[in-house]
């Protein structure tokens, strides 16, 4: 039996979790031993154990094996801690205690946390494409679900600073918090000008109003961007979003809401690498991480090994 180190961040999703945090972990001791546990204090702390640890078994890193227990922003964290170190072949396991958890969803990961658990005993450890952006604003990043400009950024920024957030994680209806905050950014959301460049040429937008650059169908908590049929994980995707006349909009939008994306108004682009840019003041949310413009990035995707039902 191999060790693990666990990196718990016991605040996600409100800490509706945290009581259930000793059978977790006693689940987790079932499958690997000896396990450690790594406790998150801070944002940011996740990247910054994740880091230590390659140092730690720096001399036997095949012995490795981190197990997240915490939201996507804790994964996020940790991939970002592994690929920075670049030691993308380091197996994560992960058992969702977040608000949106998009990636278990994405990959078949079940959302209830005991049941996560108990899936690690026959999981088996499978390369992952996930997004990378080199940006001359902020160096080099990765995202495991999505990286998004304007109105999703905004709802992203609302939704975390929102009071909501919480008491909606307290009732256990935290994949909510997303959608509730749509009608308010719509009204706020203005278009932006935009530059991108893929495989077939180069795309320009002076009323761009929802651009997100996603690794797998889901974003906020469930919202499907990508139908079924279009769900290629071999390349990253790029869902586009135009501003319209408010009925077409609000059209378009609530069948993105209601897990619909078909309407023509929803563009959508598919390449192993695109290059963007705007110099418009527009939130930007990494993984629910949140930045700003201006940006110049290229976006393309690589691997990270993750332990998967």
């Amino acid at each position: 039996m191999s060790s693990a180190e666990l990196i718990i961040n016991e605040h996600a999703g409100n800490a509706r979790e945290k009581d259930a945090l000793p059978a977790l972990i006693k689940t987790v001791a079932t499958v690997f031993s000896p396990v450690h546990e790594n406790h998150t204090q801070a944002a940011g702390d996740a990247r910054t154990i994740a880091a230590q640890l390659v140092g730690q078994y720096a001399d036997r890193l095949d012995e490795l094996t981190i197990i997240v227990i915490g939201g996507d922003g804790t994964l996020h964290d940790v991939v970002n801690g592994l690929q920075q170190t670049g030691h993308p072949e380091v197996a994560i396991g992960y058992i969702p205690t977040g608000t949106g958890d998009d990636f278990a969803r994405a990959n078949h990961i079940p959302l209830k946390s005991q049941e996560a658990a108990n899936a690690l005993v026959h999981a088996v450890a499978k390369p992952i494409r996930i997004g990378q952006i080199t940006s001359r604003e902020y160096g080099q990043q990765w995202f495991i679900n999505n990286f998004g400009i304007g109105i999703d950024a905004l709802v992203v920024y609302a939704t975390n600073h929102s009071g909501s957030k919480n008491l909606l994680n307290a009732l256990k209806l935290g994949s909510l918090s997303y959608p509730l905050h749509f009608a308010t950014a719509l009204a706020k959301q203005k278009p932006f000008t935009s530059t991108w460049t893929n495989a077939r040429g180069a795309h320009h937008s002076d009323r761009s109003y929802l651009c997100v650059f996603t690794n797998h169908p889901f974003l906020g908590g469930g919202i499907r961007l990508i139908m079924p049929e279009a769900d290629d994980r071999t390349n990253l995707h790029l869902v586009i979003v135009e501003r319209e006349r408010w009925q077409v909009l609000a059209k378009v939008l609530l069948g993105i809401l209601r897990h619909q994306p078909n309407d023509p108004a929803i563009h959508h682009y598919v390449s192993p690498q695109f290059e963007f840019s705007t110099e418009a003041n527009e939130h930007i949310q990494v993984d629910g991480e949140e930045l700003s413009t201006p940006l110049h990035a290229t976006l393309t995707q690589t691997t990270q090994l993750f332990l998967l039902p």
